[in-house]
């Protein structure tokens, strides 16, 4: 009876992963069909190749702080998870956000952590946090940089008529009442000092960690736009700042949508964002790029991570979770 629930096991976890496989490979020919609709607008002979490799390396970086947000709010929850394992399981649910709706990135992530006895539903939890903050941090960053673009001043009013909305979602009491009706739901009472954990410090250090990662991801962005452009000057403070306020307002507006890994709302946000420093098939393809980078990165640091979690065994994958804080 053991040996088959462990068949099972393992035949859900590869037929989730095909899954997910089948809707990242869906995702890239999608991107590169684009870029192949405007061959114009990416030349490769005029690449400039270090703006290049410095944006694949900004737009990898950039999925890191959320993810140390994460890990932090777990262990403010008392949720022992050795720090590559966790890791793991953040990037592996990052792949989940390219099948329709957003379950699967929280089953991988969950499910992942379970099978190191880590409890479920301070994990959910934590997703929650951690996705909800970084949305709001998005938001808030993106309508601030709006203010600087030439944009219809009706839309930069509205974008800073919800800078309060997406803040109300930091404050501390909305997420303690989501642990109120959690526990009213079938998944049961959470425990007493994971309300006690959620306070302004958890919220505000998961907000500037998200912060961090969207000033990243725009600044990558604007490396892979100057990478493929080069009949204009883009290397200027109001270029940087349009480029951060796109993406992240396209990521916004891709969640919102969703769509698999928001395709084609994320690029139309950020073409029309950076239409207003380049041509549009070039905007598009910078787009487009972008976010080719984003799943390469995720690819290789979750195989990275993979590799090292599965493959290579030794202390170094059972790092505790404070490790480096107790200093030893």
């Amino acid at each position: 009876m053991r040996r088959k629930r462990s068949w099972l096991r393992w035949g859900i976890q590869a037929i989730m992963l095909a899954v997910v496989a089948v809707f990242i490979t869906l995702a890239i020919k999608h991107g590169t069909d684009q870029l192949r609709s405007s061959p114009d607008a990416l030349a490769w002979d005029r690449i400039r190749w270090p703006q290049l490799f410095l944006g694949i390396l900004l737009a990898a970086s950039a999925i890191f702080p959320a993810g140390i947000a994460w890990l932090q709010t777990l262990r403010d929850f008392r949720c022992k998870v050795p720090i590559l394992h966790g890791f793991y399981a953040y990037f592996l649910g990052h792949l989940g956000k390219y099948v329709p709706g957003k379950a699967m990135a929280i089953v991988l992530r969950v499910g992942y952590l379970h099978r190191l006895e880590v409890p479920v539903r301070p994990t959910i939890l934590s997703v929650f946090i951690e996705t909800l903050t970084s949305l709001a941090s998005g938001s808030i960053l993106g309508a601030l940089m709006l203010q600087t673009m030439p944009a219809p001043l009706w839309l930069k009013g509205c974008a800073l008529a919800c800078i309060p909305l997406a803040a109300a979602t930091l404050i501390p009491n909305t997420f303690r009442w989501l642990i109120a009706r959690i526990s009213r739901s079938r998944l049961g009472a959470m425990p007493e000092h994971v309300a006690q954990a959620i306070g302004w410090k958890l919220m505000l250090r998961c907000a500037s960690w998200s912060m961090l990662g969207w000033l990243l991801h725009g600044t990558a962005a604007w490396m892979l736009l100057m990478a493929i452009y080069s009949d204009g000057d883009l290397a200027n403070a109001q270029a940087w700042s349009a480029c951060v306020a796109s993406n992240s307002l396209a990521a916004l507006a891709g969640f919102v949508s969703m769509l698999p890994g928001g395709a084609g709302v994320r690029e139309m946000v950020a073409t029309w964002g950076t239409t207003t420093l380049v041509p549009m098939p070039v905007a598009l393809a910078s787009a487009v790029v972008t976010r080719l980078a984003v799943i390469v990165a995720e690819l290789l640091i979750l195989g990275l991570l993979a590799l090292w979690v599965w493959i290579i065994p030794g202390w170094r994958s059972n790092i505790p979770l404070d490790y480096y804080e107790r200093g030893t």
